[in-house]
């Protein structure tokens, strides 16, 4: 895929990229979940406050770049938990960036690094009001299987489950 000049790679993250990976999460947060989580908890978050968060776990992401800039990240995990072998806990694309196969591209990196790996089934989680989300993992060919809840600031929030099939 191309970008202008810059041809978008996928590779594991780098201590270098933790502020940008800090600044796609916040902007995401802000502007996707704007309605849905409470606006206090969102006001407060900030890529000065995430940077310390993402620094201490950058080594679990896989991110789209073209060149020096951080298009979007993926969190990959084998969690082993019985529910599932293999898991993506979080996928971000810059929020200017949506809609462009960045997402796709890292979510298509994950399957293929949990199928050589030897996985069977994928989940994602996602909150369930949001809908550009959840299109999209649809899209993917997930099935929703699972409902939850998970708490962020003083709120607790609906969240679905989506499954794939990695093996046959």
């Amino acid at each position: 895929m191309r970008n202008g000049q810059n041809q978008i790679t996928i590779r594991k993250a780098t201590e270098a990229d933790v502020g940008q990976i800090a600044e796609i999460l916040a902007e995401d947060w802000k502007r996707a979940y704007r309605g849905i989580i409470e606006s206090a908890y969102l006001d407060a978050m900030s890529a000065e406050q995430r940077y310390p968060i993402e620094l201490s776990r950058y080594r679990k992401y896989t991110v789209a770049a073209a060149g020096p800039e951080i298009l979007g990240y993926a969190w990959n995990e084998l969690p082993g938990d019985g529910a599932a072998d293999c898991e993506i806990v979080a996928l971000y694309v810059r929020y200017d960036r949506r809609n462009s196969g960045i997402g796709r591209m890292l979510f298509q990196n994950a399957m293929d690094a949990f199928r050589a790996a030897g996985g069977k089934t994928m989940i994602v989680w996602c909150l369930r009001e949001n809908q550009e989300a959840r299109r999209f993992y649809e899209k993917m060919g997930g099935q929703a299987d699972q409902t939850g809840a998970h708490t962020w600031g003083n709120r607790a929030y609906a969240m679905i489950r989506y499954r794939y099939r990695l093996a046959e």
